[in-house]
């Protein structure tokens, strides 16, 4: 399906950054086994987005935040990279997003929360970030 062009990386036209897996290029190429393995344990780096599987005791999604906002799932990923988090990639599973492709296109709607979550970001949320779990070089919000 991404040799045909059925299916994309996940937000490869608004955003490939923060959704592009680490070892994108060899994990697409890796032989197919049956079962689930750890194909790369990666660290959250840049603005990448880990999509994961975690529990009550990881840092917390900032609910002050919406995806409407753009960037709600940085202040996550922020703390997750202070805390030296490991992303174990798998080797033959992948994520299905429906309703299907997105491409950007300019909204003043969301351009204005997008503004307010920055504010947000920038005036609340990191600040308190960094009094909870500190900093890191090469952790950015």
């Amino acid at each position: 399906m991404l040799e045909n062009g059925t299916a994309i990386p996940f937000h490869k036209h608004v955003c490939p950054d923060c959704h592009s897996i680490p070892k994108h290029k060899e994990w697409l190429k890796a032989p197919i086994v049956p079962g689930l393995h750890v194909f790369h344990i990666a660290k959250r780096k840049g603005r990448w987005e880990p999509i994961f599987i975690g529990t009550n005791r990881d840092p917390y999604y900032d609910e002050r935040l919406s995806w409407e906002g753009r960037s709600d799932k940085m202040t996550q990923g922020y703390a997750l990279c202070v805390l030296d988090y490991e992303f174990q990639i798998l080797d033959n599973a992948f994520l299905v997003h429906k309703p299907g492709i997105k491409r950007y296109k300019q909204d003043r709607s969301r351009a204005i929360i997008s503004s307010k979550t920055q504010s947000i970001i920038k005036h609340y949320s990191y600040p308190e970030l960094k009094v909870f779990y500190g900093t890191r070089k090469g952790c950015i919000v």
